[in-house]
């Protein structure tokens, strides 16, 4: 008989912490009814009912409503089929076709000064290839 009263003790006493504990770190914006050192106080003084009378009445539900409703329609410019629709479109019509620069005259009489084209020099076998205009731009020598 000892042992059930000792295990019905050592359960109440483990109920009524979880009660207590799920009570004081419950955010302020979830407990219903009362505030949360009345429910603190209702579930210290009377053990097993407190937690009860706690679980139903004073523990509010985590999953709060949404304040924001979801939309129903495309979120993504790519999930709309209209908007697919009409940039493929505008693709076939070719307003989406890079634009064509016009050919350039032919630099052999022009003297044109800095900002033309750069010119790549040969190698000189002597002096190596340090310092050459064209590394490090793409170029292979």
């Amino acid at each position: 008989m000892a042992r059930v009263l000792i295990a019905a003790i050592v359960l109440a006493a483990a109920i009524t912490l979880y009660g207590l504990f799920d009570c004081l770190l419950r955010d302020r914006s979830l407990v219903r009814v009362l505030p949360k050192p009345v429910w603190a106080l209702i579930i210290l003084l009377i053990p097993i009912i407190g937690f009860v009378l706690w679980y139903v009445f004073g523990r509010g539900s985590e999953a709060k409503p949404d304040p924001s409703p979801r939309r129903s329609g495309p979120t993504a410019p790519d999930d709309d089929e209209d908007y697919l629709r009409q940039v493929d479109r505008e693709v076939k019509l070719g307003k989406h076709r890079p634009v064509e620069e016009p050919p350039e005259a032919d630099q052999t009489g022009e003297d044109e000064p800095s900002g033309g084209t750069d010119v790549i020099e040969p190698e000189d076998p002597e002096h190596g290839s340090e310092g050459t205009k064209g590394e490090g731009r793409g170029h292979t020598n």
